[in-house]
């Protein structure tokens, strides 16, 4: 009979990133846009690291530590359509697991005395790291290996396009707050662009048109289910004039952002 056996562990350094919340990450890394940088909780690991260099992927060992309550389930709603709405949690990625661990092979950038710059990364800024090892492709590709439920997940995905003002407001947004709206959207609303309980996004009153939230950003598309195609069709403040007066709190720092967005003339 199995023993129960508990372990600690101690996390060997934490992602700095410029994702702060969890609806901001694709569900992988492979999704995602933005990079990272891993820092060293002690300067010992510089060396555990020295011979990564020359290693183009490597693995990522993390915690799941923004899981409320610590609660799971051993069956979980998967993001894309699939022949079930729900599958059990082994043969899922998501986040709520009996221990909160997750793997993520991220591209590897550059080997410093500090850490590590990885390329797309779904990991939180604050993420505390348990492990690092290299991505061996001969090991860990099986790119012919069938992969369950996922082979019968629906091959038809939305198309995403962009008004020419809606844009404009996503390339000032990434140039001024670094913040990739184009990837959030095409994760977003590439399947199931209007389901309320698998994203922030809310159908506008007395209008056929939708509204996805990021951050402190809002995002109006237009959705035609039956030829699949969403068509994002502008990017507002969701901060209102009094909110933006100088001197205002600015609890999330981007104050000066929104400011010089509503001034643009798009």
């Amino acid at each position: 009979m199995a023993k129960s056996q508990e372990f600690t562990f101690h996390s060997i350094g934490v992602i700095e990133s410029a994702a702060k919340y969890r609806y901001e990450l694709p569900r992988q890394a492979v999704f995602s846009s933005a990079g990272a940088f891993l820092r060293w909780n002690d300067r010992k690991y510089a060396g555990c690291a020295a011979d990564l260099a020359g290693f183009e992927r490597i693995w990522l060992v993390w915690v799941f530590d923004r899981n409320e309550n610590g609660s799971w389930h051993t069956k979980v709603r998967v993001p894309v359509p699939a022949d079930r709405d729900s599958y059990s949690v082994f043969a899922t990625r998501s986040p709520y697991r009996p221990n909160p661990v997750g793997i993520s092979a991220v591209e590897l950038l550059e080997v410093t005395p500090d850490g590590l710059k990885i390329g797309a990364c779904d990991l939180l800024d604050g993420t505390a790291v348990l492990d690092v090892k290299p991505y061996i492709p001969e090991a860990d590709a099986f790119p012919e290996a069938k992969a369950g439920w996922r082979d019968r997940i629906e091959k038809s995905a939305n198309s995403v396009s962009w008004s020419s003002k809606a844009a404009s407001q996503a390339d000032f947004i990434l140039e001024n707050g670094n913040f990739d709206l184009r990837n959030f959207c095409e994760v977003q609303l590439k399947y199931r662009p209007t389901d309320s309980t698998r994203k922030r996004v809310e159908k506008i009153p007395e209008s056929e048109n939708y509204l996805l939230h990021f951050r402190t950003w809002r995002i109006i598309f237009a959705c035609d289910e039956q030829s699949a195609k969403v068509n994002i069709l502008e990017i507002s403040s969701n901060y209102s004039r009094a909110d933006l007066e100088p001197g205002a709190p600015d609890k999330y720092n981007d104050k000066d952002l929104h400011r010089a967005f509503n001034a643009n003339i798009f």
